[in-house]
């Protein structure tokens, strides 16, 4: 039997972006149709995440990345370890964009779509895309 899904997406363990991430997943068409796959620190590992979407396109022909960090990530030392939230801000929207360029250049065919996910002091989560 041949299972195709379109996605894979690659997020962090963080307990705070569970409920979060489905949600979004769910209201933007993903849910059901991905490869998902949590990692500490989301991208900090791109090995790690390369060889797991490596096995989504082998085995379900994934065709696009969502790769999704988030403010306040323990793996990398959390937001005290930023001056400011523009200093964590650019951090993790370079990490995305190198995680990208390496994922595009073994995988020239997919897409790759970057989200950082910003954890509110509510607690709340929200999502922002970022463009290449």
């Amino acid at each position: 039997m041949t299972h195709h899904c379109k996605y894979f997406i690659a997020h962090c363990i963080d307990f705070r972006l569970q409920k979060a991430i489905k949600e979004y997943l769910e209201k933007n068409g993903f849910l059901g149709d991905c490869d998902i796959v949590s990692i500490a620190g989301g991208v900090k590992d791109i090995d790690y995440a390369l060889s797991q979407l490596d096995i989504s396109a082998r085995l379900h022909n994934s065709q696009e990345a969502v790769l999704i960090n988030h403010t306040d990530c323990g793996a990398y030392g959390g937001s005290q370890a930023f001056g400011s939230f523009e200093e964590e801000y650019k951090f993790h929207t370079e990490e995305l964009k190198k995680a990208r360029e390496i994922i595009l250049a073994k995988h020239p065919s997919s897409k790759a779509k970057m989200l950082l996910a910003k954890i509110q002091p509510s607690g709340e989560v929200a999502f922002e895309e970022i463009n290449a």
